[in-house]
């Protein structure tokens, strides 16, 4: 590619990412302290933070926030990292891996319901005990969803949250030397699970504390999954924000806009919160390491992360089972293990409006995808051509590491102002700014490890530097690009919130009618809905692995026939 050009194109996408980013943040910035030209409101004032800091609900709702989002990304770490751990150098670590891939591809919504599904009081998990042990002939009348607690808001961040982290770590460890580190540690008499403890899982931290801290500010902020299944009495701060945002009287917007600063602002302090104790970690770590045994006590505490990741991968596996069982059952009846009938009829009542949905998440996820790879191809171009230029990394991290709920109703206010708003394209453009980190993500260590020699032997061959980009560069990273397009499509499936905001109500996709719809009660409904948003993801990321070891010979065999 040429430099200039690649230059010019890299400015102009930090523009284009600087631009809603700045527009959010003014957006809830000024309406928190009385500057709304919506409400004819041009006065410095305070007013919004007293009635806030008075407001009993927002500070219930903020001590929810912080304790499921810290507690679910320590769950979700320690789980994740003692599974790694314990399996690594034996056959199922590669199991694992291969695994967990799929449920990666799945979105948060359809996953949640089917948690829904198994834990709720009528759920497969008390059915499968009733009557036999509990005597139950009816639903017993259990809290175990919703709960004012969050247990279970905590149970369903996990189940999903875990796998990625297992699959950051597995991606990690290849820029490691774990072998030669255990084979050292072991000839010194170590146990392999403490050697990991002193050795490798500090190095390891850092080197997947951006994925972390993005699983942090997601179960901070998150708004589909706390909707689903988490508590409303009362509710997350996430979720309290969007009810005020959408008060058909404006008088709250001030207020929720003070309630999103602070949100943003809790996310911060609890990723220094996570530093800090990290770093406390890290120096007890230390200070054990220095007293000698070969067996530490922290063997238990990775032995019990272990059993509990194995019970949250349980319970995954038993959530996206009772999706098709619910989706094509007739009649389930209580309590009853299994559906004494099944039918196609859900399916095809659903019909024409499934095949819209469908339609409309599957063109935006395709959309949004190529447009993410594109962008991200050229940042990472300028960034192979200057290594320590960082402004891009920490303008795309930024959309995903501030808390949704704060960004998007600031952009909600320029999409207002410029009449953009409820188009399908104010959705892709919004879809695009949280799927490019992900993309940017998933290329970044093959295409910045690509080696070099190949394009310039072809430069030296064929002076079409832009072709040869095409024909032999991106050709070489087709496995790469086809996973990062299969994870840009499946977080575009995901997103929750940016198409509520900007579609508002106009442009529906499967994961918002799934939302709507979880508390129905519909339960076929809702599972043919979740099976859907979980089926398509499925079949890009099947596509990503098949297209790539056959694109070859079917290309040939292509330019053969036509020629």
């Amino acid at each position: 590619m040429g430099h200039r050009a690649n230059q010019w194109l890299y400015w102009v996408i930090i523009g284009g990412l600087c631009l809603p980013l700045l527009l959010g943040l003014l957006g809830v910035l000024l309406p928190s302290f009385g500057i709304d030209p919506a409400l004819g409101s041009s006065q410095f004032s305070l007013v919004h933070w007293h009635e806030l800091l008075n407001q009993p609900e927002f500070w219930s709702g903020l001590k929810l926030s912080v304790f499921t989002g810290l507690l679910a990304t320590l769950l979700s770490y320690w789980f994740a990292s003692s599974l790694v751990v314990c399996t690594y150098q034996t056959r199922w670590f590669q199991r694992l891996q291969s695994t967990i891939t799929p449920i990666l591809a799945i979105p948060h919504a359809a996953i949640t319901i089917g948690a829904l599904f198994v834990l709720s009081p009528s759920g497969w998990l008390v059915r499968m005990i009733s009557p036999w042990l509990t005597q139950f002939d009816r639903p017993p009348n259990w809290l175990t969803v919703q709960d004012p607690e969050g247990i279970t808001l905590i149970i369903a961040l996990v189940i999903k949250e875990t796998p990625y982290l297992v699959f950051a770590m597995a991606a990690a460890l290849s820029q490691l030397q774990p072998n030669k580190t255990l084979l050292t540690t072991r000839l010194l008499g170590y146990d392999p699970i403490t050697a990991w403890h002193f050795t490798l899982l500090p190095q390891l931290f850092k080197l997947v504390r951006l994925p972390v801290f993005m699983v942090l500010a997601f179960n901070l902020t998150v708004v589909d999954v706390a909707t689903i299944i988490g508590p409303n009495t009362p509710s997350t701060l996430a979720v309290t924000l969007l009810r005020w945002f959408n008060d058909p009287s404006l008088s709250l917007r001030g207020q929720a806009s003070a309630a999103a600063m602070i949100l943003a602002f809790s996310v911060a302090v609890c990723i220094a919160i996570w530093l800090l104790s990290a770093r406390c970690c890290g120096l007890l770590r230390k200070r054990l390491s220095l007293l000698g045994q070969r067996r530490s006590s922290l063997r238990w505490a990775t032995l019990a992360g272990m059993l509990g990741a194995l019970v949250i991968l349980s319970l995954t596996i038993l959530a996206l089972f009772v999706l098709p069982l619910w989706a094509f059952t007739r009649r389930w009846r209580f309590p009853d293990n299994w559906p004494s009938s099944f039918t196609l009829d859900n399916v095809f009542r659903a019909g024409q409006n499934l095949i819209e949905l469908s339609t409309q998440s599957f063109s935006l996820g395709f959309c949004c995808s190529i447009i993410s790879l594109g962008l991200a191809l050229v940042l990472l171009e300028c960034e192979r051509l200057r290594p320590k230029q960082k402004l891009a990394v920490i303008i795309v991290f930024s959309a995903i590491l501030l808390p949704q709920i704060t960004l998007l109703f600031g952009i909600q206010v320029g999409l207002l102002y410029l009449d953009w708003n409820g188009t399908w394209w104010s959705v892709l453009g919004l879809h695009t700014l949280y799927t490019l980190p992900y993309v940017y993500l998933t290329l970044k260590a093959p295409y910045l490890a690509f080696d070099q020699g190949y394009l310039e032997q072809a430069n030296r061959l064929r002076t079409t530097p832009v072709r040869n980009f095409w024909q032999v560069k991106l050709a070489l990273l087709k496995a790469p690009i086809g996973a990062a397009l299969a994870i840009g499509f499946s977080v575009s499936m995901a997103q929750y919130l940016p198409t509520l905001i900007a579609g508002e109500g106009r442009i529906n996709t499967l994961t918002t009618e799934a939302v709507a719809r979880a508390s129905s009660g519909n339960r076929k409904w809702v599972s043919v809905l979740a099976l859907a948003q979980a089926i398509l993801p499925l079949l890009c990321f099947y596509m990503a692995t098949l297209l790539p070891r056959y694109w070859t010979l079917w290309r040939l065999t292509l330019k053969r026939a036509l020629c």
